[in-house]
């Protein structure tokens, strides 16, 4: 990978051309009428169909727009620059010493409201895709807690497998 900036432009780029626009009231709306149904299992469904999203955005950024890199604090700034650019979070923050990924504003929340249960599982597929492909490494990443239980942001620790 060139420098990080190098590739800013062109990550600010793919995001432009990639992605889709959806209404965010849509988006609260679905993902608050799916989730009723998690019990069944449908937010495996959801959360797998992230993973396959973040393992494509990742592909992009390689094939189109020549981003690559194999080390994780660069992957993790990407995923930052993704993430706030998709208005679906407020703000992305990580810890690489803990391994860690903060997610403030979360859509996912606003829909849901409060649950005993963390409800961003669906962001975790995608992270770990993300990664996965842009690394070319294995990961496991699960929220381990969540603003719909009353945390102050949700948390979500990433597994080098």
């Amino acid at each position: 990978m060139g420098s990080l900036k190098d590739n800013i432009r062109a990550l600010a780029e793919a995001i432009e051309r990639e992605s889709v626009l959806i209404h965010r009231d849509a988006l609260i709306d679905g993902y608050k009428d799916v989730h009723k149904f998690s019990r069944f299992g449908i937010d495996k469904i959801i959360s797998k169909a992230a993973e396959y999203g973040g393992k494509k955005g990742a592909k992009t950024l390689r094939e189109r727009y020549g981003v690559y890199t194999d080390r994780l604090d660069e992957a993790l700034e990407l995923l930052t620059i993704i993430a706030e650019s998709s208005r679906l979070i407020d703000l992305f923050e990580y810890d690489l010493e803990s391994m860690e990924l903060y997610v403030e504003g979360s859509i996912l929340v606003e829909a849901v409201g409060s649950s005993d249960k963390p409800v961003c599982k669906p962001m975790a597929g995608f992270f770990k895709g993300f990664l996965e492909d842009l690394l070319d490494k294995k990961f496991e990443v699960e929220e381990v807690a969540c603003s719909a239980q009353g945390h102050e942001r949700c948390v979500f620790k990433v597994k080098n497998l």
